[in-house]
């Protein structure tokens, strides 16, 4: 019995592993075609081919490039629900940090006029009642200050980001205070 259970827990873990290559080569073609074409222009088709998968395989995943578009920005921005810290300016900084290290992808993203996609997945995140308005608030702020800074080209370093969110919340705390 015990040998069943192994080669069970073993052929559910190649399976999970195959399925991650599959969704991260339909990630990638996805990507890949966004260099060249317009997200608009993308049909199902052209991923499907690009990625060399079939088109039965493709639909038990996803159902639009739009899902692939999300199941892209929910992958790369997992690590922010890990590092999340009470300390607020070590989340900004982790964020700029993310967002500069993959800074082509928000780019791509920002082209192709897809950015609204993170700042709806930041705000479809589970959230009791009482922090949902706070949330949002937070969300806004940080959605918006790294889009225009990926707008701007990313010309201030990631520490000048930095002084001016510090720069930013202070001058609101007094302006609220007041």
């Amino acid at each position: 019995m015990r040998f069943a259970e192994s080669q069970k827990a073993a052929l559910e873990e190649s399976n999970k592993k195959s399925h991650e290559r599959f969704c991260e080569d339909i990630r990638q073609a996805l990507l890949d075609l966004m260099e060249t074409v317009d997200y608009d222009q993308i049909k199902n088709t052209n991923i499907i081919k690009k990625a060399g998968v079939s088109r039965s395989a493709f639909y038990r995943t996803y159902y639009q490039k739009s899902d692939i578009l999300i199941d892209i920005i929910q992958y790369r921005a997992s690590d922010f629900t890990e590092h999340d810290t009470s300390d607020v300016y070590q989340n900004w900084e982790y964020i700029f940090r993310h967002i500069e290290l993959n800074k082509h992808f928000y780019q791509l993203l920002e082209k192709n006029g897809l950015t609204g996609f993170i700042l709806d997945q930041l705000n479809s995140q589970s959230i009791p009642e009482e922090d949902r308005t706070e949330q949002l608030l937070w969300n806004g702020m940080i959605y918006n200050t790294c889009v225009n800074w990926v707008k701007d080209g990313m010309k201030k370093s990631v520490d000048d980001m930095m002084d001016h969110i510090k720069n930013a919340l202070s001058s609101i705390a007094q302006k609220v205070s007041k």
